[in-house]
């Protein structure tokens, strides 16, 4: 083969690459393993800004450097991380939240639906949110959205894990229910009021989750057309996957809840067996290449070849 045989295979080459990598050009968000013992960005431009969910009294955060606790215990409790907001634009764009935590020394055994929960939210810019939020079924927050005073809900998906239910799995909601002030939404993910719960839910029995033990999670959107999303949870090798026709492609929230009594037996900062400790929450914008720029890539590769053959003519 000639040189410009070769160079016209490494052109066709490359741009196959190019259009069939759906993470070309991948940003990393959020990378945050707590080294400086902080829970607000600090000089790591990774880090992300952290706060307590909490229904009642009492904190539902403490760090220690290397690690994020969420305090819960014999509360339910939360936390949640604000981040540049990213928008799913294209058709393959998608965001990755990966999550790594330690169980404490007591898991309940009692049986949990959706005793562990993962949510990522629009924060449709509403200022306030970047702080400390409390809580109740009684005292429904207008941050979280409160249909009985107009203020519209967070657009976005809660995904919950059962614990301890002998068949636990993992399923998906979306937080797009209106209600009435008697119901209000304005817990976030202390309650499922608001969110409408998709079918089918994860194949049953898919983990476990025991004392003392580290797991790595994912909780990943993908835009899959011009109204449709698919996410998929994962914990270990456990995998689950839904379609959704969504309200907002934008995400710049993510958050953590735990219903009381499921990880650990203590609600006290500071105290042994109180919940369960993040070591790495990263967050990850994966675009697809532009249209524009695969039609620039074709067009040069088309051209390349013609003058090839050119000049393979003379």
């Amino acid at each position: 083969m000639n040189c410009f045989g070769t160079k016209l295979l490494s052109v066709i080459a490359a741009a196959a690459l190019l259009m069939t990598a759906p993470n070309a050009g991948a940003a990393l968000i959020v990378n945050d393993s707590w080294a400086d013992g902080g829970r607000n960005n600090g000089a790591d431009p990774l880090d992300a800004n952290w706060w307590s969910s909490v229904s009642s009294t009492g904190t539902g955060i403490e760090v220690s450097p290397g690690s994020l606790g969420m305090v819960t215990g014999s509360s339910g409790r939360g936390i949640h991380g604000i981040f540049p907001t990213q928008t799913l634009a294209n058709v393959g764009d998608s965001l990755v939240a990966t999550y790594t935590f330690t169980t404490p020394a007591t898991i309940s055994s009692a049986p949990q639906t959706g005793g562990f929960r993962v949510g990522l939210f629009d924060t449709l810019s509403r200022s306030g949110l970047d702080a400390d939020i409390t809580s109740s079924s009684t005292s429904p927050n207008s941050l979280f959205g409160y249909f009985g005073t107009s203020t519209v809900g967070l657009p976005g998906y809660m995904m919950d894990m059962d614990v301890a239910t002998g068949a636990e799995d993992i399923s998906f909601r979306q937080l797009d229910t209106p209600v009435t002030a008697s119901t209000p939404t304005g817990r976030l993910m202390g309650t499922t009021t608001g969110f409408t719960q998709f079918s089918p839910t994860g194949v049953d029995g898919g983990y476990t989750f025991a004392a003392n033990t580290t797991y790595t999670g994912t909780f990943t959107i993908t835009r899959i057309n011009a109204t449709d999303l698919q996410l998929t949870g994962t914990l270990g090798t456990y995998s689950h996957s839904n379609i959704d026709t969504f309200d907002s492609a934008s995400f710049g929230m993510i958050a953590f809840w735990a219903n009381s009594s499921v990880f650990g037996s203590s609600n006290a900062s500071g105290a042994p067996d109180n919940g369960i400790d993040f070591s790495n929450i990263k967050i990850e914008f994966n675009p697809v290449p532009e249209p524009a720029t695969l039609t620039m890539l074709g067009m040069a590769t088309l051209i390349f070849a013609a003058r090839t053959g050119r000049r393979k003519d003379r």
